[in-house]
């Protein structure tokens, strides 16, 4: 009797002792709904996959009734009766594993399940079956039986990195889950017992004998009806499609991951749309050492690259004379002209004697001629004659570049800044060159244009966003440089690919260990870098520039080069709020100039200014009215009603709380607000909770 009732206090301790153990652990699990943050799903801009989904959240109303019975009479026939754990399954497992001394069956519920595939491991002992046993226990508790069974069919694993029967049903089958078919269900359910064993693309057989076995012990249920003598055949008829992508796609996948780590994303599930051209990228192929990518220049949007997250991001190589545009712009704006002369003849700068490419001299050129054909000698006494002295005059350029425009990199200490031994990559000489086609503005450069999360809603639109401005360099000098950038691409070093319909403009540059070309349309930049030794831009990087724009033609509208009138009288830029009329009839974009005005302008004043513009304009251009209001309705935001694209657009918070009225349905709003963004916005969730506070609300 004493050796019973110390038995019995033992067991009664441990029990306790367990739960509060389980208790304790369950309290800081996440929800049943969480997902993985390796389970996103990544589009190209026009909604297609980049790579198979692994994971797609499906609503429970959504899943065939067919198949959740499958699912059930499979796995757990008692689901909608049991508190979690089924005790006569259990024990009948018991039984087996006693038997065949093993643990080769298990007993577990849906619920068992999914708490071992949220929170527990795989390993086989009896402190994870008690574990997972409690945790069961513990979500019966939390969450309706509905809800568990959702989660359970998004979370499951069926093999080949997959969760879920929404991401199963596409990777094998290519088909959405209601346009399964029988046996199609059946094979999917059949996978659970052994991902790895039945593996449909390993051993379809054994897949296809999983589906077959279920469907013969289904068969004559009333919601279930088909011919049991044509079962094998049916299953022999499934198609398994295999797993077919790119892996030249997993280097955009490694950018956008970066992106979404700058975005606080949490969690997994998520669809995310990213800005990258499936048609430019696949149009063509580079050679090892060859490296490009392409940005929309008004937007600030990555259309694509190629040559590896590396090559474009990281590696960083001399830039040669790509970056005479830079300090040649210094020089017009310090009242240098296209006709003034410079001296081309050999130089001895402290023991350095720089050469052309050519080995020739001229004994004097124009200032034109010398950008336009790339001439060395000329364009460093230029680069030494910007300021007072040769030291200042270089460490202008270098401040203008470092400082002003932000080109990260390796910067010399001598005069060779001037041939271009400062050391970057692709990315940031891509953005830096934006200033010449938007008069100075250097957008913020972005992979992801909208969130949605597992559930299908919009979570996040990236808008255009300016990162920087140059106001140094005036419009005409903007306007003189494109004049001189594009005749590089008439007469000069990059005639090669001068293309019919294509207002490009560009520079090459031809450092030792590399080719450059770096050129850009009213609305599209490219970079193209080609590393090697013995090599010329014109016969390397010029034709694999080449080959990308001539796509820039099939891969959306091309935009000219802005031009002002009168560029030459400083500053007189066309603007489309002071003329709106002869802004349009000039063929200047209005959405592109509207992307960028809505950074300058509050809300209130762009409603103005927009309806003032239409005022004129809706009887000469009413086609134009109409893209002007589809514009406004989508940018033109109100916080309460969007706070993502609010927020996204750059508005102020803080003064569109100090001028509404808040009462207490808009302070319960806000406060919802504030939860719903604190992952992705934290200091403007922040913001929210502060004001309240300090109202006294």
């Amino acid at each position: 009797m004493k050796s019973y009732l110390i038995g019995f206090f033992i067991g009664i301790f441990f029990f306790i002792f367990l739960f509060i153990h389980t208790s304790n652990f369950y309290k800081n699990t996440s929800s049943i709904f969480f997902v993985n943050s390796n389970y996103n799903t990544y589009l190209f801009e026009d909604g297609e996959s980049i790579l198979p989904t692994k994971y797609k959240y499906v609503n429970l109303e959504d899943i065939p009734e067919e198949l959740i019975y499958m699912l059930l009479w499979s796995e757990d026939r008692d689901f909608y009766e049991h508190y979690g754990v089924n005790i006569k399954a259990l024990f009948r497992a018991t039984l087996i594993n006693i038997k065949n001394r093993s643990f080769s069956q298990g007993g577990s519920t849906l619920s068992q399940q999914l708490a071992k595939t949220l929170y527990l491991t795989n390993e086989k002992t009896i402190m994870r079956k008690v574990m997972d046993m409690m945790l069961a226990f513990f979500l019966e508790r939390s969450y309706t039986k509905d809800e568990i069974l959702e989660a359970y069919m998004n979370s499951v694993y069926l093999g080949n990195d997959i969760s879920g029967f929404g991401a199963a049903s596409e990777r094998y089958f290519k088909k959405d889950l209601n346009d399964l078919d029988y046996n199609e269900m059946s094979m999917l359910v059949g996978i659970i017992n052994g991902p790895e064993l039945y593996n449909p693309y390993k051993y379809p057989d054994r897949a296809k004998n999983q589906a077959s076995i279920l469907l013969n012990s289904i068969h004559g249920n009333e919601l279930i009806k088909f011919d049991k003598s044509n079962i094998e055949k049916m299953v022999n008829d499934i198609q398994i499609y295999k797993l077919d992508y790119k892996e030249d796609y997993l280097d955009f996948i490694y950018q956008v991951k970066k992106e979404e780590e700058a975005l606080n994303l949490k969690g997994g599930g998520y669809k995310i749309k990213t800005t990258f051209n499936r048609d430019l990228y696949d149009s063509f192929t580079l050679n090892a050492s060859e490296s490009s990518i392409v940005i929309n220049n008004k937007t600030g949007s990555v259309e694509s690259f190629w040559g590896g997250e590396y090559s474009i991001f990281i590696s960083n190589k001399q830039i040669g004379s790509v970056i005479k545009p830079f300090y040649y712009a210094l020089a017009l704006d310090k009242g240098y002209t296209f006709d003034t002369i410079l001296p081309d003849e050999p130089m001895d700068f402290g023991g350095w004697r720089p050469n052309n490419y050519d080995k020739n001299f001229r004994g004097e050129i124009s200032l034109e001629d010398a950008i336009v054909k790339s001439i060395n000698i000329p364009s460093i006494y230029l680069a030494t004659h910007i300021e007072k002295s040769p030291t200042d005059s270089i460490e202008k350029i270098k401040n203008f570049l470092e400082s002003d425009i932000g080109l990260k990199g390796m910067y010399p200490e001598d005069l060779t800044l001037a041939l271009g031994t400062v050391e970057t990559n692709p990315f940031e000489l891509i953005k830096a060159f934006t200033i010449f086609p938007n008069y100075g503005l250097i957008p913020k450069i972005y992979t992801i244009s909208e969130i949605y999360d597992r559930k299908g809603n919009l979570i996040y639109k990236k808008y255009p966003e300016i990162d920087k401005k140059i106001d140094e360099i005036s419009i005409k000098t903007y306007s003189s440089m494109n004049n001189l950038l594009r005749q590089v691409i008439e007469r000069g070093s990059a005639k090669r690919i001068n293309i019919e319909g294509i207002d490009l403009h560009g520079k090459t540059g031809t450092p030792e260990l590399s080719t450059w070309f770096s050129g850009y349309t009213g609305n599209k930049s490219i970079v193209v870098r080609v590393d090697g030794v013995d090599l010329l831009s014109s016969t390397s990087a010029v034709p694999v520039a080449g080959n990308i724009v001539k796509n820039f033609i099939y891969s959306g509208y091309n935009l000219k080069v802005p031009k002002y009138m009168n560029a030459y009288d400083d500053e007189q830029k066309l603007d489309f709020f002071e003329d709106p009329i002869t802004f349009v009839s000039k063929g200047m974009d209005v959405i592109e100039y509207l992307k960028f005005s809505k950074l300058k302008y509050s809300t209130d004043d762009l409603n103005e200014k927009l309806k003032e513009a239409n005022s004129q304009l809706e009887y000469i251009y009413p086609d134009v009215v109409n893209r002007i209001n589809e514009w406004k309705n989508i940018n033109l935001v109100d916080f309460m009603k969007d706070p993502y694209s609010f927020i996204q657009n750059g508005y102020n918070l803080r003064n569109y709380l100090e001028n509404i009225s808040i009462t207490d349905e808009i302070k319960k709003k806000l406060l919802n607000i504030s939860d719903e963004i604190k992952y992705l916005y934290p200091d403007q969730a922040s913001l929210i909770i502060e004001f309240i506070s300090e109202k006294g609300l």
